[in-house]
C-alpha cells in the first residue's frame, strides 16, 4: 500500500479538539444584560458620547457600516397607495393576473417617487411563471404573509417567484461613456477611510458618480498568499492580474485635488501592490437600476423536495436595483432563495425556512447579499447543508445583516474571492458557524473570501475568522470559540486568527450599526426602522440555545463515526433516485445503500468531513447479496491534492482499512472493477478515539 506522509502526534494534537465542548460553549443559556457594559478598544463610546475608533497603524479602522439600506440607511420604508387590487380567481395559473395588474400600475405616471402598489388580496396565487416588477415606483403587496395571508404557490417549470429589476445590468450603462479618469496619488488610503488624493480633479465635480478601480496585480496576489492554489494538481486561480477591484461611491465635496466620497471605503488602497498600474477613478453614468420597488407582506410556498439545489426548480426573490426593499415575507421549500444586487437595499423580516435537506456536499446560499449598502434587518433562514448567506466576488459593502438568527447547520461567509465590509451585528447561529476565512482552493479557487468584516456581539456554534495578510477582520463580543485551521486541504501553516476583542462578553454599545445610523443622523432614524433606544430591548437578552447534537454513530473500537449524517457527492445514482443516493452510505443504517444504474461499475463516492480531520481507519460495507466489488482505493484530500490512504479488491460484508493518521478534509471511495453494478451500504471514517 502507498502510504501518505507521517504527521507527527505533536502536529496531530493542534486538529484534536472536542465538538461537544465547542458545542456547550456556544449553546449554554448564559444571560447578557440587555445593555452589555464591557467595551472594544476598536469601537466605543467616549466621554461625550460619541464614538471613537482605534486605528491600525497605517489608519485603517472598522468603517463606518451606517450607510447600508433603503435611500442610504435610517429612512423609513414607505407605505405606498394602493391603486389596483387583484383577489385569487380560485383556480388554474394566475401568473398572468398579477404580471397584468403590475403592468397597469408600471405604466401610471411617477407621483413623487412612487407610481402605486398592486395589492393581493387574501388566498392563494398559483403562479407557474416568474412576476416581474420592470418599473420604478412599484410595490407588490400582499394581505398578510402567514399561511392564511397571502400565498404565492409556486408550481411549473424552474423559475423565481417574483424579481425586481430583470433585464437591467448595474453597469451594462457605463459602456460608451465619455468618461473623466485621472489617479489616485497617495501611497496608501485606509480602509474605512472617507477621502483621497488625485493626480487631478478638474473634470470633477460634487454629486458625480466615480468608480474606483483597483488594479489586481501580481505582486498583490503574491503577497495575499493566492498565487499557488492547487486542487487535483490542477492550478486554482483566484483574482485574475489585470482585472479591477470596482468600489462605486458618489463625490461629495472636492478640495483642491482631495474627493470626500459619500460612503467610507471598504477597503484599503496600497500603491506598493498596484504599481507600476495606478488606482483609477472613472467619472460614470449612475447605472440604470430599477429604483422604489418593492415586495411585502406575502407568503411564497414551493413543495418540498429533497434534492441537490443544483436540481432544484425554485428560487423565491431576485432584487436588481436602487433603493428597492421586501419586509415581511415567508418563504418556504425554496433553494438559493433571495439574491440581491445594486445598492442601498434594505430586507426586514425575510423568513426563509426548508424542512427537507440539500444533498450533495455544495451547498446553496438562501440569501445572496450581493449589493453594496445593503442591509438584512430581522431577517432568518432555517435548514441543514446550506449558506445562510454567502457573498460572491468582489463586493464593495457596506453589507449588514442586523438582528438576524440563523436556524440549523449552516454557515455565513465571505464565500469567495475579496468582498470588503461586512457587518454581522447581533446575529444568532447557535447550530452554524461564521467564516471570515481564506477559502483556498475550494470551489474554483475562492481564497480570501473577505476582508476588513466584523462580527459584533454574535453567538455561533463557531468561528473562523482569520486575519488575510495586509487587512484585518474582527470579531468583538461574541460568543462562541474561533477555531485555527490552515488553508483548506491544507495540513498546514495554520492561519493567523483575526481580532478577537472581548470574546465571550457583548460590549457597548449593543448594535454597532444602530449607534453609527444614530451618531450620524439622530435617534429618528434608529426609531425609523423600527427600534426604539428608549423603549423595550429588541435584541435577545439570552444566548440562543442550541439543538441537541444528533446522536452519533459510534464503534466500540474505533469511536465516533467522522463520516455519520454527512452529504456525499457521487459520480453516479442510480436512476437519480434519493432511495439510492449517496447519504445511504452514511446513514447509519445497513439496509439502505448507494448504488449506480446498472451500466455502470467503475464509480467514486466523495464525502466532506466539513472541516480538517485527523483520520486512520475506514469501514466499507456491501449490502449482503450485492457483492459486486472487485477492486478499489480510497483517498484522502492532504494538502490540495487526492493521496492514496488504502486499497483492496473485495469489501463483501464488512472491511476495515487501517493507515496511518493523516490530516484530511475530504475523502473518496473509487470504484475501480464492480462485476455488476457496485452498492455500498457502509461508508465509514475514524479518527484517533
Amino acid at each position: 500500500m502507498n502510504r501518505p506522509s507521517v504527521i507527527t502526534i505533536a502536529l496531530l494534537s493542534v486538529w484534536i479538539y472536542n465538538g461537544n465542548s465547542i458545542a456547550q460553549q456556544a449553546a449554554s443559556p448564559k444571560k447578557q444584560a440587555v445593555m452589555p457594559k464591557a467595551k472594544s478598544e476598536w469601537v466605543y463610546r467616549g466621554r461625550d458620547g460619541k464614538l471613537v475608533y482605534k486605528t491600525t497603524p497605517k489608519g485603517d479602522k472598522i468603517m463606518d457600516f451606517s450607510y447600508a439600506g433603503y435611500m442610504g440607511g435610517g429612512v423609513a420604508l414607505p407605505n405606498v397607495a394602493v391603486k389596483i387590487k387583484v383577489k385569487p380567481p380560485g383556480g388554474g395559473d394566475d401568473t398572468k393576473l398579477i404580471q397584468e395588474a403590475i403592468n397597469e400600475v408600471a405604466a401610471m405616471p411617477i407621483e413623487g417617487h412612487f407610481r402605486g402598489a398592486v395589492l393581493l388580496e387574501v388566498g392563494t396565487y398559483t403562479c407557474a411563471g416568474s412576476i416581474n416588477i420592470p418599473a420604478d415606483g412599484v410595490v407588490l403587496r400582499g394581505s398578510g404573509s402567514s399561511r392564511e395571508g397571502t400565498v404565492i404557490k409556486m408550481t411549473g417549470a424552474r423559475h423565481t417567484a417574483i424579481v425586481i429589476g430583470e433585464g437591467r445590468n448595474s453597469r451594462a450603462a457605463q459602456a460608451g461613456v465619455d468618461a473623466y479618469q485621472t489617479t489616485i496619488t497617495d501611497n496608501y488610503v485606509p480602509a474605512g477611510g472617507i477621502s483621497f488624493t488625485v493626480a487631478d480633479a478638474k473634470g470633477l465635480a460634487v454629486g458625480d458618480m466615480i468608480e474606483i478601480r483597483k488594479p489586481v496585480t501580481e505582486q498583490w496576489v503574491h503577497f495575499m498568499n493566492m498565487d499557488n492554489l492547487t486542487r487535483d494538481g490542477k492550478a486554482q486561480t483566484w483574482l485574475h492580474a489585470g482585472t479591477n477591484l470596482i468600489t462605486q461611491r458618489t463625490i461629495a465635496k472636492i478640495q483642491s485635488n482631495t474627493i470626500t466620497v459619500d460612503v467610507p471605503l471598504s477597503d484599503n488602497i496600497n500603491a506598493k501592490y498596484v504599481n507600476p498600474l495606478k488606482t483609477a477613478v472613472v467619472k460614470i453614468r449612475p447605472p440604470v437600476l430599477v429604483t422604489n420597488a418593492a415586495v411585502e407582506n406575502l407568503h411564497i410556498q414551493a413543495p418540498p423536495m429533497e434534492m441537490s439545489y443544483q436540481q432544484a426548480p425554485y428560487t423565491a426573490l431576485k432584487i436588481n436595483g436602487q433603493d428597492c426593499w421586501a419586509r415581511d415575507i415567508k418563504i418556504e421549500e425554496t433553494m438559493n432563495s433571495v439574491s440581491i444586487t445594486g445598492r442601498r437595499i434594505t430586507l426586514q423580516l425575510i423568513d426563509i425556512t426548508r424542512t427537507v435537506p440539500n444533498l450533495g456536499a455544495s451547498k446553496p446560499a438562501e440569501f445572496a447579499p450581493n449589493a453594496g449598502q445593503l442591509l438584512l434587518d430581522r431577517c432568518s433562514s432555517t435548514g441543514d447543508n446550506i449558506w445562510h448567506a454567502a457573498t460572491g466576488a468582489g463586493i464593495a459593502g457596506p453589507i449588514v445583516m442586523l438582528n438576524c438568527t440563523f436556524g440549523g447547520n449552516g454557515h455565513i461567509e465571505g464565500h469567495q474571492r475579496w468582498t470588503t465590509g461586512i457587518l454581522l451585528d447581533n446575529c444568532r447561529l447557535p447550530d452554524g458557524g461564521i467564516d471570515f476565512k481564506n477559502r483556498g482552493s475550494m470551489g474554483s479557487g475562492h481564497g480570501w473570501g473577505t476582508g476588513w468584516s466584523v462580527a459584533w456581539n454574535c453567538a455561533a456554534k463557531e468561528f473562523v475568522v482569520q486575519q488575510p495578510p495586509g487587512a484585518y477582520n474582527w470579531m468583538i463580543g461574541c460568543i462562541g470559540p474561533n477555531i485555527p485551521t490552515p488553508q483548506p486541504f491544507n495540513t498546514t501553516p495554520v492561519i493567523s486568527l483575526g481580532v478577537s476583542d472581548s470574546q465571550g462578553v457583548p460590549v457597548s454599545p449593543r448594535s454597532l450599526y444602530l449607534a453609527q445610523l444614530t451618531e450620524r443622523l439622530g435617534v429618528q432614524a434608529e426609531k425609523n426602522l423600527g427600534y426604539d433606544p428608549t423603549g423595550p430591548n429588541m435584541f435577545s437578552a439570552e444566548i440562543t440555545k442550541a439543538a441537541a447534537e444528533p446522536i452519533q454513530t459510534t464503534d466500540k473500537v474505533f469511536g465516533s463515526d467522522l463520516a455519520a449524517f454527512k452529504y456525499a457527492n457521487p459520480s453516479n445514482i442510480r436512476g437519480g433516485e434519493t432511495a439510492f443516493g449517496g447519504e445511504r452510505a452514511f446513514d447509519g443504517d445497513n439496509k439502505t445503500y448507494w448504488t449506480t444504474n446498472e451500466n455502470i461499475t467503475e464509480a467514486t463516492l466523495e464525502v466532506d468531513l466539513e472541516k480538517p480531520r485527523v483520520i486512520h481507519v475506514v469501514e466499507l460495507r456491501e449490502p449482503k447479496g450485492l457483492n459486486h466489488i472487485q477492486a478499489y482505493k480510497v483517498e484522502g484530500m492532504v494538502n490540495s491534492d487526492w493521496k492514496l490512504l488504502s486499497e483492496g479488491t473485495t469489501i463483501g460484508d464488512r472491511k476495515v482499512d487501517k493507515f496511518t493518521p493523516v490530516l484530511a478534509w475530504k475523502v473518496r471511495l473509487t470504484i475501480i472493477k464492480a462485476s455488476a453494478s457496485p452498492a455500498i451500504s457502509t461508508f465509514s471514517i475514524y479518527g484517533i478515539k
